[in-house]
């Protein structure tokens, strides 16, 4: 009889415990649901930012969703976007979901993303007028991050060191045959012979390095067209510099008597005419040419160049506060150079042996090039610090692999760097007229079960 007790209550203690770790896996799964739930609402709050037209206006809390909770999985989930009215186009969303009895309100703040947000942008992977597509090779070294709306073709063994992402194939892309992958020469040089592949390399021919992942099938960016070029016009005439004809653009050019560089100037001129020399401090920071213009320098300052026509780079252009390493802790220069045609790199006596650039670039209609990329001899590299968006990708030189060597035959070898500034600063008017339409997360918080509340604010957010 005793043994029986014994066993009895070794039973219930058995079961007891066991009701315990059911209720405790129980407790565990809905919080863990619950914060799921939340993190897939800012998702589809961020998806719902980016459909829109223009980023909303207004300081009213948005509800995407409705104003009431609405049953998604085993919980009840309700979002609100909350603008901020001293900073347009950035916004706190939040997303609070509950399952059981256990609720996650999640925050995140995001900003809309400018086309200087990427090292290398291209609304199309192709020269302007067709053919095959450009690729990335080995040697190609991408430092910073990388979009496309077009596919990504890879050949041999090029290093991506940060982000990629191509709309190929995505929700945007209006062309059913194509397919959300890379393509890959498989060994067959940079023809129309190779394969296209979803996974990371395609060995033994292609392999390339991707530092921080990639995304195929993404989001299509809208490209701005040429009248966004227009909209810097009106912000020239009001306190910037409006100029009309072809001019030679100059930062820090030797002062006519003393010879000394005029930091902090830009100087411009019709060609064979006087120079005008004006104090970048005593404008806005926007020079508008309604024609052509050539640029050289070292810039002291922040400035954006917007042409409706070509913008030729003649020698190099340089911040002040830089090194041979870009631009140096505490540089606050910086420089918009926006083209409604092409960006080029002049083929002159002073770009025969490297040049550099450090500048965010935007060529609106076609493309970033070298002159004559394709004749005469190798001049060394061309060295970009910040970013280079271009409607068609423009080429810079040729080149072949030998022994695992690049060896450049004609033009530059690209050396190009993201300048990071550019996440949180931009050349002035970039922010005013060149949104991507996609937005970037700039903090996340999760808050406190003892602070939930009902009343969306952005204090609570």
């Amino acid at each position: 009889m005793i043994l029986m007790c014994v066993i009895l209550i070794l039973a219930l203690g058995v079961f007891q415990f066991a009701s315990l770790d059911a209720s405790l896996a129980t407790h565990h799964l809905s919080r863990s649901q619950a914060f799921y739930i939340a993190e897939g609402g800012l998702d589809r709050c961020q998806t719902w930012l980016e459909a829109q037209i223009d980023p909303p206006a207004g300081a009213d809390t948005l509800y995407p969703s409705g104003f009431a909770p609405y049953q998604f999985a085993d919980g009840a989930v309700l979002q609100w976007i909350v603008p901020d009215a001293a900073a347009p186009g950035t916004y706190t969303v939040v997303s609070e979901a509950t399952v059981g009895t256990h609720t996650r309100r999640l925050a995140v703040d995001v900003t809309a993303g400018l086309f200087s947000d990427f090292l290398y942008f291209t609304n199309t992977e192709h020269m302007p007028g067709g053919g095959n597509p450009l690729w990335f090779c080995t040697g190609d070294v991408v430092d910073g991050p990388l979009f496309t709306n077009d596919q990504i073709s890879i050949c041999g063994d090029p290093r991506f060191l940060h982000g990629v992402a191509s709309a190929y194939g995505g929700p945007g892309d209006r062309n059913r045959n194509h397919n959300a992958a890379f393509y890959y020469s498989n060994g067959t040089g940079q023809g129309n012979n190779g394969i296209e592949s979803t996974a990371e390399s395609n060995p033994p021919h292609d392999n390339p390095y991707f530092g921080d992942g990639y995304v195929l099938g993404a989001n299509w960016v809208i490209y701005p067209r040429l009248p966004s070029v227009f909209d810097f016009r009106a912000l020239a005439r009001s306190g910037g510099i409006d100029l009309a004809g072809s001019y030679e653009v100059v930062f820090a050019r030797p002062h006519p008597v003393t010879g000394q560089p005029m930091h902090g100037h830009v100087s411009y001129r019709k060609s064979g005419r006087p120079w005008s020399d004006v104090s970048i401090a005593s404008t806005n920071g926007i020079m508008f040419v309604n024609g052509g213009v050539s640029v050289q320098g070292v810039l002291d300052g922040r400035f954006t160049i917007v042409t409706n026509g070509a913008i030729t780079i003649t020698d190099d252009v340089r911040y002040r506060a830089s090194d041979a390493n870009g631009p140096l802790d505490g540089c606050d220069d910086m420089l918009g150079l926006l083209s409604g045609g092409d960006i080029v790199i002049a083929n002159n006596a002073a770009n025969q042996d490297n040049c550099v650039v450090h500048a965010a670039m935007m060529a609106l209609c076609n493309s970033l090039y070298a002159g004559n990329w394709n004749t005469g001899s190798p001049r060394g590299s061309l060295t970009v610090w910040g970013s280079i968006v271009q409607s068609f990708r423009g080429s810079v030189g040729t080149a072949t692999l030998s022994n695992g060597q690049v060896v450049v035959l004609t033009g530059y070898a690209k050396d190009y760097h993201y300048d990071w500034r550019l996440q949180e600063e931009y050349p002035p008017g970039f922010y005013r007229f060149l949104k991507t339409g996609m937005f970037r997360r700039t903090g996340w918080l999760e808050i406190p079960q003892a602070e939930l509340g009902y009343a969306p604010t952005r204090n609570a957010g």
